[in-house]
């Protein structure tokens, strides 16, 4: 009797892992059928910046100062974050290549041809493409596991007493996103930001939910945030949305509280956190050590200026602020994956046959498209509603807490893409993790009500 008393707890565990066990594999298992990105070029050839760092020792020779030339080794490290380059760089080392098999500067040649391109040997052979993609892929199905986790917090908190619910809908419905997918798998920053990204979400939610609760918020949680942060910022320079919305978070949490001596004491502790955070990313980014502050103001004058370079060349650039209020509702599920932001690129056989195979295969995900889209889309507002009566109404302090912190992300995320002038899909991903936790909020409500009409039904049978 002991011994199945122990055993059958242990069973909803095994069927967690074996959720996640599948999702992370499906998400890997797409890593060769996904299409080419030139920005793979690009990031594979500052990959060799983990050869003079690692293997040469050299990392003073990764620092930066003006001039930025357009595509010169300074500028795109100065642009781009040092996660990505540097794991690629370790993917190819325990693969057996060197420096040697990377494509030329820088990467991928936008002056050219995608043929010019390919004759020149701009883009990577295969062996190196889907090697490069390793540790983005890996990185991105872990991000399932951090979801599940987000989803796990909300369970039992937001209108469904079963815990599990939510974690799966959200994980599931993450992992088999399109888009989400799609640029996930690629050799490209995305993977390591969705990661470290949610990841600070995730911290940020247990510390505010341990401080509603009364529990103790140790300072490994507060360093946890920080460490998080920082790998955050180094991965993907608009990381720092992810970093705001997690700090916010706690904030907001803590308001719900209205609680004033532990308001103080929180907000010194977010403080310190962000200082932190910004030290480490500093730390993890060479191209800042000469001058940090310097350099970190040619940084944002080169992002500006690459910018107003996408938005001279992108056709569709600016967009309105309708464009843009639309897109918030339409890109997490409605719109269909972006492969390609060149038009011409939609004229090459070749990359035409890529996306042919690639959207044919089941591993491309589940196309959503406007019905089922729009579904989730009416369920994320739906999930928001709920969200905000667990602030105004009688609920538990955590309950709130989650719930402010919640709001506080996805408000904040869908402010950023506000600002943001272009169309390209991915620029949308930081917002698809949010709107799918408050999709899950509202489905697993929609299902708990719908059990209780159908047992109440039953009864009166």
């Amino acid at each position: 009797m002991t011994s199945s008393v122990r055993v059958w707890p242990a069973v909803p565990r095994l069927i967690d892992g074996l959720w996640l066990l599948i999702l992370m594999g499906f998400v890997v298992a797409g890593l060769p059928l996904a299409t080419f990105h030139g920005d793979e070029a690009m990031q594979i050839y500052t990959s060799h910046d983990y050869a003079i760092a690692f293997i040469e020792r050299s990392p003073e020779r990764l620092t930066t100062a003006p001039p930025y030339p357009i595509d010169s080794d300074p500028h795109l490290r100065i642009l781009n974050g040092t996660i990505n380059r540097h794991t690629i760089g370790l993917s190819w080392h325990l693969a057996g290549l060197t420096t040697g098999d990377l494509p030329p500067r820088p990467g991928w040649d936008w002056g050219l041809s995608y043929p010019d391109n390919v004759a020149t040997a701009h883009r990577p052979s295969d062996l190196l493409l889907n090697v490069s993609r390793v540790s983005s892929t890996v990185l991105l199905a872990l991000s399932v596991g951090v979801l599940f986790a987000l989803g796990w917090q909300f369970g039992a908190r937001v209108g469904t007493p079963r815990r599990r619910v939510i974690a799966y809908l959200a994980s599931g419905l993450y992992a088999l996103n399109p888009v989400i997918l799609l640029n996930g798998r690629r050799a490209m920053q995305e993977g390591s930001l969705l990661f470290f990204g949610l990841l600070t979400i995730l911290i940020a939610a247990i510390i505010s939910r341990r401080r509603a609760a009364g529990q103790s918020d140790s300072v490994g949680w507060w360093a946890l945030l920080a460490l998080s942060g920082g790998l955050t910022l180094a991965s993907k320079h608009s990381g720092i949305v992810f970093v705001i919305a997690a700090l916010v978070w706690v904030g907001a949490a803590e308001l719900t509280r209205l609680r004033w001596r532990a308001l103080v004491a929180g907000a010194a502790r977010l403080a310190v956190s962000a200082v932190l955070i910004a030290g480490l990313f500093l730390l993890l980014s060479p191209a800042l050590w000469n001058d940090p502050l310097a350099r970190v103001g040619d940084l944002l004058a080169v992002r500006a200026e690459l910018l107003d370079i996408q938005v001279a060349v992108e056709p569709a650039a600016p967009l309105t602020l309708t464009d843009r209020i639309t897109a918030i509702f339409t890109q997490p599920f409605v719109t269909a994956p972006a492969h390609f932001e060149v038009a011409h690129w939609g004229e090459v056989p070749a990359v035409q046959a890529e996306i042919a195979r690639y959207m044919a295969a089941p591993l491309s995900g589940l196309q959503f498209g406007p019905l089922i889209g729009g579904a989730l889309t009416a369920l994320s507002v739906g999930g928001l509603i709920i969200l905000l009566r667990r602030i105004v109404g009688p609920a538990d302090p955590v309950a709130r807490a989650l719930a402010a912190g919640l709001i506080a992300w996805v408000g904040l995320t869908a402010l950023s893409m506000l600002v943001n002038p272009l169309p390209w899909q991915r620029y949308y991903l930081p917002l698809i993790p949010a709107m799918t936790l408050l999709a899950s909020v509202g489905v697993g409500v929609v299902l708990h009500r719908f059990c209780l009409q159908t047992a109440a039904v039953g009864q009166s049978i």
